[in-house]
């Protein structure tokens, strides 16, 4: 009788033993001390983690059971963390410091049966993460237009997300007041996102504006390109103008406006 109360103790703690599941930003089982690799973030932006909170194995039976809470309960200085709520998937969110300089962090997250109810272990791991300032690019299509007077000229704005979480991203453009242009885009982690940007002048000139699109989470995550418009009248540029698009015509001139931009094509 000894030995079968010795033997069903030791099934019992054996059952104890169990691992969870993290689902994002990567899909890894994870136990005790183990570490996963977050990837890269920039300054300020702030990363969700995902954890299932259902095991299979462990608890009172052996057979799993439901782990309550995730807690952040160790981030660099600087840092913010959120805890999880009473819900499925467990999600908790580290926030990086928006100063943080380039390298790779360490966190610490635990996972909680609280009060333990269905005597599952709490489960502490690492969370590794890299801070890189070079987390967006942006391409610009063309970087350089002629046009006419009151034609206009169009860019595509192309905002590539490099890092691991999604961001918003304020695009901004630095030059005469009368283009000025602003807008929020949000993009999500590895990711792009195209907008267009239009400029209309009625007097001849040579204008360069400065697009910037910065991070709303640090002013760190920046980058920038110069444009070029050039506004000059001449029959064959009035010709390809036509091809940015035609602003406001009745339906005639608007038919002849496509034929000069077809024949702009071959001049």
């Amino acid at each position: 009788m000894k030995i079968v109360k010795m033997l069903t103790l030791f099934i019992l703690l054996l059952g104890t033993v169990t691992a969870i599941m993290v689902i994002s930003p990567v899909e890894q089982e994870v136990d005790e001390q183990d570490i996963i690799d977050l990837e890269t973030i920039g300054p300020g932006q702030t990363i969700s983690v995902l954890i299932d909170p259902e095991v299979t194995t462990g608890g009172i039976y052996g057979e799993g059971g439901l782990y309550d809470m995730a807690l952040v309960t160790s981030v660099p200085e600087g840092w913010s963390k959120e805890d999880s709520k009473l819900y499925k998937p467990l999600q908790i969110t580290i926030t990086a410091a928006p100063d943080a300089e380039e390298g790779q962090y360490s966190t610490k997250i635990t996972v909680v049966d609280e009060n333990y109810g269905e005597k599952l272990d709490n489960i502490t791991f690492n969370a590794r993460v890299t801070i890189s300032h070079d987390v967006v690019d942006i391409e610009i299509d063309p970087l350089y237009v002629k046009t006419g007077p009151g034609q206009p000229a169009r860019f595509g704005i192309t905002i590539i997300n490099k890092g691991s979480t999604g961001d918003a991203f304020q695009i901004e453009s630095v030059g005469a007041k009368r283009w000025e242009f602003k807008r929020a885009v949000f993009v999500p982690a590895r990711s792009s996102k195209t907008i267009y940007y239009e400029i209309t002048g009625e007097e001849e000139e040579t204008y360069k504006t400065t697009i910037n699109v910065t991070s709303l989470a640090s002013p760190v995550i920046h980058e920038e390109r110069e444009v070029t418009v050039d506004i000059h009248s001449s029959m064959f540029d009035d010709f390809k103008a036509t091809n940015n698009g035609v602003l406001i015509f009745p339906v005639f001139e608007g038919l002849v406006y496509a034929f000069l931009g077809l024949i702009g094509n071959f001049l």
